[in-house]
């Protein structure tokens, strides 16, 4: 089964650098990375690169992502 957020990444296949991102999200590496907390949300962050933005759900064992899409887009699905 294809996780609806992977075939969102299939629209950005062309960016080199979001699997890495994506890599170390699952890996819980994001001290790299610009993680905001959604304030209107009590377990969603965003990771922001570019125009591009990551949200995702993140609890103490794991982190699932949600959405994946351009900065004008990501935020329409709330």
């Amino acid at each position: 089964m294809v996780k609806k957020w992977q075939k969102q990444l299939e629209k950005f296949s062309h960016i080199w650098w979001l699997t890495d991102i994506i890599k170390d999200l699952v890996l819980n590496n994001l001290s790299e990375y610009d993680v905001i907390k959604l304030s209107w949300y009590r377990d969603l962050y965003r990771i922001r690169k570019w125009k591009i933005r990551i949200i995702f759900r993140k609890n103490s064992t794991e982190v699932e992502i949600v959405k994946i899409d351009c900065r004008w887009d990501v935020y329409k699905w709330i």
